[in-house]
């Protein structure tokens, strides 16, 4: 239901319907709020757009990807690397319990580092497409409103792309501030390296 604006006791003169937009609603972010709230808004009918930084394991400025902090750099990498640090204590308990092991038992970094970016890599297949089978036109670059119903979003090459939308959602999530603080300067010391115990 659209809502119409008294002024002096009329109706607005302006009829949204006449307007036409590119988009019913355009989402800057593609986190999961801003997913969820694309592929919804698209099950219900409305023509959707959604940005999100060109997609890289590894975050910056420039570069992120569909999934958003929680599947590309938060929550998942962190469990995938927490669950492979983990085993070597498992493996320990497991001789108490029966279990005839290897005394020549090895770790290797790299190839869990790469187990992490492909489990990465497929998650953002698959937010990418729930938004493609939802019927929601992705764009990949840096999106900010440009004017009360425009979005304009920038590509990694430079290139800018304008878009109208009835309505705009921002879904970038935050990022991290560290408040000042008293403390606060303790990031900065060296961490103090503890034995390990025997």
């Amino acid at each position: 239901m659209a809502r119409k604006m008294l002024i002096d006791g009329e109706l607005s003169k302006a009829n949204e319907e006449e307007t036409h937009y590119d988009f019913d609603l355009f989402v800057i972010g593609a986190g999961s709020g801003g997913v969820r709230a694309a592929r919804f808004s698209a099950s219900y009918g409305a023509k959707v757009g959604i940005c999100e930084l060109p997609f890289d394991p590894v975050s910056s400025e420039t570069l992120g990807g569909f999934g958003g902090t929680c599947v590309i750099r938060g929550c998942v990498p962190k469990k995938i690397l927490v669950y492979g640090a983990s085993f070597r204590g498992e493996i320990e308990d497991a001789k108490n319990y029966g279990w005839k092991l290897n005394d020549n038992i090895d770790f290797n970094w790299k190839q869990l580092l790469h187990k992490k970016t492909e489990e990465i890599v497929r998650l953002n297949g698959i937010y990418k497409r729930l938004l493609t089978n939802a019927g929601v036109k992705m764009y990949e670059g840096e999106g900010k409103i440009v004017g009360p119903n425009e979005v304009e979003v920038t590509q990694i090459d430079g290139t800018k792309l304008c878009y109208s939308a009835k309505h705009i959602l921002i879904a970038t999530g935050s990022r991290a501030q560290r408040p000042t603080i008293p403390g606060q300067s303790l990031r900065d010391k060296k961490p103090v390296s503890v034995p390990e115990e025997r």
